[in-house]
């Protein structure tokens, strides 16, 4: 079998008003820096070696939180989570209620991210152990489990507590 490895490089078509937004926040708050601009596409770098393609169009907003069971969540190292995490929320983006000792927060643009340390124990990760917060991890993800399977049976309007049509919270009603 073929060996397969995932790229250095993202991309992500959002809708043309967002931009300012995700330069902001993928500049200044996550210390990227765009490397390549033009009227369509930025392409920013974070760290040496990663690259997102941000593609604008007229594209509908579907930003919305697990608008589509097939939302990826990815997930940035930082080597102070604490401060990293003051900046992210300071921003306003929209935090996740997630259990567990991680920030999971979506950007502008409606990507999902998942905040660790870079000195973490990575290894439950890597199928390699149970990690360091067993329990927290496994309650996540049975409630992203709960969360994937209401969105497949058309129930999203009360994921997370939040109302898709509106930018409001409300109590979960699951």
């Amino acid at each position: 079998m073929a060996k397969l490895m995932i790229g250095n490089q993202s991309a992500v078509t959002v809708p043309r008003q967002d931009r300012d937004s995700i330069r902001s926040f993928f500049c200044d708050v996550l210390g990227g820096k765009i490397v390549k601009e033009d009227t369509e596409k930025d392409i920013l770098r974070l760290e040496e070696e990663f690259y997102i393609a941000v593609q604008y169009g007229d594209v509908p907003d579907e930003s919305k939180f697990l608008r589509s069971s097939r939302t990826i969540w990815l997930q940035i190292a930082s080597d102070n989570v604490e401060e990293t995490t003051r900046k992210i929320l300071h921003f306003g983006v929209r935090k996740l209620d997630i259990p567990g000792p991680h920030l999971y927060f979506q950007a502008p643009g409606g990507q999902v991210f998942q905040l660790i340390g870079i000195s973490e124990d990575r290894s439950y990760y890597k199928g390699a152990s149970d990690g360091p917060h067993v329990a927290k991890e496994r309650e996540a993800e049975a409630l992203k489990d709960e969360t994937m399977k209401k969105l497949a049976l058309g129930q999203h309007q009360n994921l997370q507590g939040f109302n898709r049509d509106q930018k409001t919270r409300r109590p979960f009603s699951g």
